[in-house]
């Protein structure tokens, strides 16, 4: 009997014909037998090690290897070979996931007499990753095993493997790390059986998903001997490389966290760092995720870098002339298998909730090196991930770089609590303490903004205006129209579509020397954006986002600063519920120090160290927040989330998918067209993708709480997660206010 491995797949394709019609074609795709998809994913296993084996042991790719060997055996039962041979009689059974049943022939006995150098940990992490490698609800007792089993597997299972002596062995059951069923008293792995695990688990997952989509290499390329990347930086910059980019260099093979000021030239520094093997750069914004992509690739023409957030489809789509092209680009991103991968975090360490499919990310990363940028730029609970996710990766063999302006003495507090020890674990550098250039000085003003003031110095320099709320910047926005200006107005209530627009218009008018005006943003512009203003009007808020608020003034420090070109207004916007009330108030009661005074780097560091003074803010919500997020991880037992949970969990997710009425409606023909091919069968799942991506242009997140609004639709469009807003949208093309919400919502929330 011939065993296969899947059945031959018919796809829906939309095109069009040489006379422009659309048309639909079926594409009838291979028949793979299951031992060729062993051999190739075998295969696939060896030619990784041929290229990464120096990262791992010879324990753990005996581990791995064994695992794709043998992850698929299952198939073998006679119920999942009627679905993918046609030719074979159907019967009334249902089918026992394939994970299951090639767990069920492993031996303890015979693996452990075959490598002695493994222990009965090492058995229950091969028997769970292979039990596991798919997302299945468990939900067989001993006595449905069994009997599925003898009579539709156990005879086939030996047909296939040429071997009579092979038997079940239901009782891996009661071997595995954990179980999705929740009344099964397992205990909670140990750390580093679980970082075992996570990566035979995750290395298999790697391996299968890539030759399950006809790639014949886990990863696409390498950048390891050749340093292509490095050495269009070294042409670039002619090897006349700052301080901070030579500290870099010379610790390539240690952990690192490194404080420097603006134009210090991290970005740099850290390619530099990552010295050709397999790297991961993380940003806190999308916006600033895609400039650093496009950097590389253009200034330093490096192709092989990829992009990877929740809209780096609509990238690739937008480079590429092919649509074929770009959407392979984007899957092989989302395999993680570019030498090089810009993203943002919540790509990578949703693994640290446990959640079973999300191994891959961490196995990936114990044999690459990942960047933090600006790692106080995020919220509590992202700031306890990111620790945690680091000491596991610390723990599996990958490095980390973490490079920030500023680094609060709470965070060092933090790493040590996650067992990452400066000294013993990382090396640390402060280049802002040696920094001689003053850019800023400050003026403290309590008061609401000065819309005159504001406007006058817009005729004359570049001002940068930055609210708390969104709602609020479209206030100003439209005083200032009224002042006889053309103000820019960017804030996260515009459709993905326009805000890509007026991202650019931003970086443009920034590049622009000769351009006078004003721009008027929330704090989505504070983080890694690389746009430089004369003057900065800004609403206070707590310290480490006002010092990343001041990075977007003077950032080459080349301005005249003999009179403040910081102006901060003191006006309580967003305390207690954008920010900490007690972190808020610790940052302006430190800054009025500075009132009036030139704020050298040195200064800043002073002050970010004061207000975050470990023994002073143990009792803040901020605290609090990261020391309980931080427990949680620690405590949390194995498949309690899921991958769409962990997710949400991770970003802190609280929010609608809307599109603004009069969007809808200019949209509506394509938006029926969309629903049309869903309701289609047989569509490629990529096509569907494309589509559905296409759809997300024209839609904006709002908080969830808004959901309760009148003016937003409970319904949503079907087949999608989105819901008509009622409510004015205000776009000409270039430039508008976004979506205006009813006058009479409190809005307390920066989204």
């Amino acid at each position: 009997m011939e065993y296969y491995a899947k059945s031959p797949v018919v796809v829906s394709a939309v095109g069009k014909s040489d006379e422009g019609k659309e048309r639909t074609e079926r594409v009838r795709t291979e028949h793979k037998t299951l031992r060729e998809h062993l051999e190739e994913t075998v295969r696939c296993a060896e030619r990784f090690f041929d290229q990464y084996g120096n990262y791992f042991s010879e324990k753990e790719k005996r581990l791995i290897l064994d695992a794709c060997r043998l992850h698929d055996v299952g198939k073998a039962n006679y119920v999942f070979q009627t679905i993918v041979n046609p030719d074979l009689e159907k019967v009334q059974n249902r089918q026992i996931p394939h994970g299951f049943l090639s767990a069920l022939i492993l031996s303890k006995e015979q693996f452990l007499k075959e490598n002695p150098q493994c222990t009965r940990d090492d058995y229950n992490i091969l028997l769970t990753s292979i039990y596991y490698h798919h997302i299945r609800p468990d939900i067989y007792d001993a006595n449905q095993l069994k009997d599925y089993c003898e009579e539709f597997y156990l005879p086939y299972v030996r047909d296939y493997m040429q071997n009579d002596s092979i038997t079940i062995h239901i009782d891996n059951c009661n071997n595995l790390l954990f179980s999705d069923q929740k009344k099964k008293g397992f205990l909670c792995p140990e750390k580093d059986v679980w970082c075992e695990y996570m990566l035979v688990k995750g290395m298999l997952n790697k391996f299968d998903w890539a030759v399950s989509a006809g790639q014949d290499n886990a990863e696409i390329s390498s950048d390891l001997v050749e340093k292509k990347l490095c050495r269009n930086i070294e042409a670039v910059w002619a090897g006349k490389y700052r301080p901070a980019q030579k500290f870099m260099m010379e610790n390539r093979d240690n952990n690192v966290v490194m404080i420097a000021p603006t134009g210090s030239g991290k970005t740099e520094a850290a390619l530099l760092w990552i010295d050709g093997e397999k790297g991961f750069y993380t940003l806190p914004l999308k916006v600033s995720s895609n400039a650093i992509y496009k950097r590389i690739r253009e200034k330093y023409q490096y192709q092989e870098v990829a992009l990877l957030h929740s809209d780096s489809l609509n990238s690739y789509l937008k480079d590429m002339d092919d649509l074929d092209d770009g959407y392979m680009n984007y899957e092989k991103a989302k395999r993680l298998s570019n030498p090089l991968t810009v993203c943002t975090v919540d790509q990578l360490f949703r693994f640290v909730y446990k959640a079973l499919g999300t191994e891959i990310f961490a196995a990936t990363l114990k044999y690459s090196k990942i960047v933090i940028d600006e790692i106080q730029s995020y919220e509590p609970r992202v700031v306890a991930a990111l620790l945690f996710g680091l000491s596991e990766i610390r723990h599996m063999g990958g490095k980390f770089a973490i490079m920030t302006a500023t680094f609060p003495p709470v965070l060092q507090y933090f790493m040590e609590r996650s067992g990452l020890i400066k000294g013993r674990d990382y090396v640390w550098h402060n280049f802002s303490e040696e920094a001689d250039t003053v850019r800023h000085r400050l003026k403290i003003i309590e008061d609401d903004f000065h819309i005159e003031e504001i406007a006058e110095a817009a005729r004359e320099k570049k001002v940068l205006v930055i609210c708390n709320l969104v709602s609020k910047a479209q206030h100003v926005y439209q005083r200032l129209k009224e002042e006889g200006l053309e103000p820019g107005l960017l804030h996260s209530r515009f459709i993905r579509e326009h805000r890509e627009i007026l991202e650019k218009r931003i970086m443009d008018f920034s590049m622009n020397e000769k351009e006078t005006g004003v721009w008027v943003t929330t704090q989505i512009v504070e983080a890694s954006l690389d746009i430089d203003f004369d003057i900065l009007y800004t609403e206070m808020c707590t310290a480490d986002s006002l010092l990343q608020r001041m990075g977007r003034c003077n950032r080459a420090g080349r301005k005249d600063v003999s009179a403040a070109n910081i102006i901060i207004y003191n006006n309580a916007s967003g305390q207690g519920t954008v920010y900490d009330r007690d972190i808020y108030e610790r940052s302006v009661r430190f800054l009025r120090e500075k009132e009036g005074m030139l704020f050298s780097e040195a200064d800043k560091i002073a002050y970010i160290n004061a207000v975050y003074d470990v023994a002073r803010i143990k009792r803040t919500k901020y605290f609090r927040q990261i020391e309980e997020n931080l427990e949680h991880l620690h405590v949390l037992f194995p498949a309690e989330y899921d991958m769409k949970d962990s997710m949400k969990d991770f970003r802190g997710i609280q929010s609608i998918t809307v599109i603004p009425e009069s969007v809808y409606q200019d949209n509506i023909e394509e938006i029926e067209k969309i629903q049309e091919l869903f309701r289609m069968p047989h569509v490629d799942k990529g096509i569907k993708k494309l589509q559905k991506d296409r759809l997300a242009q024209m839609t904006l997140s709002l908080h969830s709480r808004y959901q309760f609004m009148d003016s937003i639709m409970k319904d949503t469009i079907a087949m999608f997660d989105i819901h008509r807003a009622m409510l004015d949208y205000d776009f000409d093309g270039v430039t508008g206010a976004g979506l205006l919400l009813e006058k009479k919502q409190d809005e307390n929330f920066l989204l």
